[in-house]
């Protein structure tokens, strides 16, 4: 009965621990590095869908304000033409001086009145430091716009953003530059008709032909931008986060079974030749890079098995 040298059993032993011990190291280093990759990919990739969530989302609410905004400031312009061109000088020929019909400012404003009855996130106003009606009193943003008329004359419409009745809007704002004709009802208080004087006769009066005494605003509301990027973000990043999970399970597995395993199988071969085992085949049908690689073990393999065999003979 023949009898195992301790020293080869253990030898034999640490080989086997070695070898299983560097096979899951390899594999875990392929796929480790694999999963980093992915995982940078994913970060990247995240950073990328909330800019662009910022940036689209900001573009589509202003090009939306814009739009409305639009509409609204054409309304107030068709307003203010059909008094001034259609009624107001019909009822002053006949001395009749009704503000709905004899005023364009008057008449924006009503119209406005009527109009935030019905659509309140809107702001229409035409404001003024002089007024005849202190309810058209500027706001601070009105009386910015106001200043920036007065100081160039120049300017026919302004653009802006800015904070209104505690919210956020986009406003497009003219200049009320004072006529001829407004001063039969704002130039000296004694000379207004008495329905002008209805108001109070406390301001609205020494309008000069030229200046700016007003300022026509119209606002859309502005969207929270930070609240609609968080909702649209968290909705964009739910959908790329399930979209990389499923294709992180579905190529994590790719390359385990196509990548991993036949280039560890490979070694394994590779192992058994370094250890004089030349008889065991390497074997693959694969057409590409990895196949190669076991063709060129193989051929190594029969090269070594033939040189062994003829060295023996």
């Amino acid at each position: 009965m023949s009898q195992t040298d301790p020293s080869q059993e253990s030898a034999s032993t640490d080989q086997s621990e070695g070898r299983t011990a560097w096979k899951a190291r390899s594999s875990v280093s392929i796929i480790r590095n694999f999963n980093v990759a992915m995982v940078l990919l994913y970060i990247g990739g995240l950073i990328v869908v909330l800019v662009a969530t910022y940036s689209l989302t900001r573009q589509e609410v202003r090009s939306q304000a814009e739009k409305e905004l639009t509409l609204l400031v054409d309304l107030v312009h068709s307003v203010r033409r059909l008094v001034a061109e259609d009624t107001s000088e019909y009822f002053r020929d006949q001395d009749i001086h009704f503000p709905p019909v004899v005023s364009p400012t008057v008449a924006a404003n009503l119209v406005a009145q009527k109009f935030r009855l019905r659509q309140p996130d809107y702001y229409i106003k035409v404001s003024s430091d002089n007024p005849l009606n202190t309810t058209n009193l500027p706001e601070d943003l009105e009386t910015s716009l106001l200043m920036r008329f007065r100081n160039n004359p120049d300017l026919g419409r302004i653009s802006t953003t800015g904070s209104l009745q505690g919210g956020q809007f986009l406003v497009s704002a003219t200049p009320e530059v004072a006529s001829e004709g407004c001063l039969r009802c704002h130039g000296v208080a004694a000379e207004a008709p008495p329905e002008i004087l209805a108001y109070g006769g406390q301001s609205g009066f020494g309008y000069h032909v030229g200046s700016v005494v007003g300022v026509s605003v119209v606002g859309v509301p502005l969207p929270d931008l930070p609240t609609l990027v968080a909702k649209r973000g968290l909705i964009a990043v739910l959908l790329l986060t399930l979209l990389f999970a499923v294709v992180f399970a579905i190529i994590n597995r790719v390359v385990k079974t196509s990548i991993v395993r036949p280039i560890v199988d490979i070694t394994e071969n590779a192992h058994a030749i370094s250890r004089g085992n030349v008889e065991r085949p390497i074997r693959s049908e694969r057409n590409d890079e990895i196949g190669d690689l076991a063709n060129s073990f193989e051929l190594m393999r029969r090269s070594l098995a033939l040189a062994i065999k003829r060295y023996k003979g």
